[in-house]
């Protein structure tokens, strides 16, 4: 969803239990939200602080702005699961974030995401170079030859060290994911935010040293 000004995000965030907001830092979050408790300690025990301010009923709404929320560990947003998925009445938990697909799938599903239209991002191609982004949007529409395609492809590509390989190969699949993320908000289309998981795995796949053929066709087919 997006949002013009200030006014339309602070009632976005006032109608939703748990958001996710695509602001590149906090300032304008803690602006329009008076009182706001941001929460800078990306550790399970600042995650426990969190979960041991919300124990209680609240008569007015209090609100949580979790900066930077794609730096937070899988241990830490499992910590914060339940919170975020049933949150009690009048607490709101906002995540500021430009990289939405860092945050576990069940978070996403979960909680609302909010871009500011103003910005014109959607329309801005991703910064990369021209062959890694002729890669990803190729990726991005690829079918299952296409995806052997474009994986081969990568494999044949001569580098001087192994490794290149598959920092060229995480720079294409990144690049997708911000292509999939802009084409998600644009057209609403659920198929994106599929594609996107699917790419997620296959990044944290090859960036452990798995094979980038079998990571591309497993997670995206």
């Amino acid at each position: 969803m997006f949002y013009n000004s200030d006014e339309e995000l602070k009632n976005a965030i006032d109608n939703t239990g748990t958001s996710v907001v695509l602001e590149k830092n906090t300032e304008k979050l803690e602006k329009i939200l008076k009182n706001a408790i941001l929460v800078e300690k990306q550790t399970a025990d600042g995650m426990q602080e969190v979960i041991d301010m919300t124990t209680t009923k609240s008569k007015t709404k209090r609100y949580f702005i979790f900066k930077n929320a794609e730096k937070l560990s899988v241990v830490c947003q499992n910590r914060i699961l339940k919170l975020l998925e049933e949150p009690r009445e009048n607490y709101h938990f906002v995540l500021q974030t430009t990289s939405p697909e860092a945050l576990l799938q069940t978070i996403r599903s979960r909680a609302l995401i909010y871009a500011p239209l103003n910005l014109n991002s959607l329309e801005r191609a991703p910064e990369a170079e021209k062959e890694v982004f002729e890669l990803a949007k190729r990726l991005l529409v690829a079918d299952t030859a296409g995806i052997i395609d474009i994986s081969e492809e990568i494999n044949k590509k001569k580098f001087k060290e192994s490794s290149e390989r598959r920092e060229f190969a995480l720079s294409v699949i990144k690049t997708t994911i911000e292509l999939a993320e802009k084409s998600y908000f644009k057209t609403g289309n659920e198929a994106f935010t599929k594609k996107i998981n699917g790419l997620i795995v296959a990044f944290k796949g090859i960036s452990e040293n798995g094979n980038l053929r079998l990571q591309l066709v497993a997670n995206l087919v």
